[in-house]
């Protein structure tokens, strides 16, 4: 059996989170979430990420689930830079609220 070798057509190759975001970008709000949990981290800081994921992301409101009420008020605090960093990222003002639940043990 013969072993066919895969080309880029001459193109260069792409990383794979372009591809995903590609595939992504036809899911609506559920795709745009699966994208902030891939950038969530670099949003918000290494020390707020440990205590918090986002949720869900619904008609410009993103729902982020904290393991602590001292990590809610945090994020209070820090909202306007975080929707900031969010938004830039995506190249459009698609969030405009976040919206806590506290959850223990997340």
């Amino acid at each position: 059996m013969k072993r066919r070798r895969r080309t880029t057509g001459g193109r260069e190759p792409r990383p794979i989170s372009d591809s995903i975001r590609a595939v992504t970008a036809g899911f609506g709000s559920r795709g745009r979430a699966m994208d902030l949990n891939e950038r969530w981290t670099e949003a918000v800081g290494e020390a707020i990420a440990a205590h918090s994921q986002p949720e869900r992301l619904d008609a410009g409101r993103l729902t982020v689930v904290v393991d602590d009420p001292a990590w809610a008020t945090e994020l209070r605090y820090h909202s306007s830079r975080i929707l900031a960093a969010l938004n830039a990222e995506s190249g459009a003002a698609t969030i405009a609220e976040l919206r806590l639940r506290v959850q223990p043990g997340t």
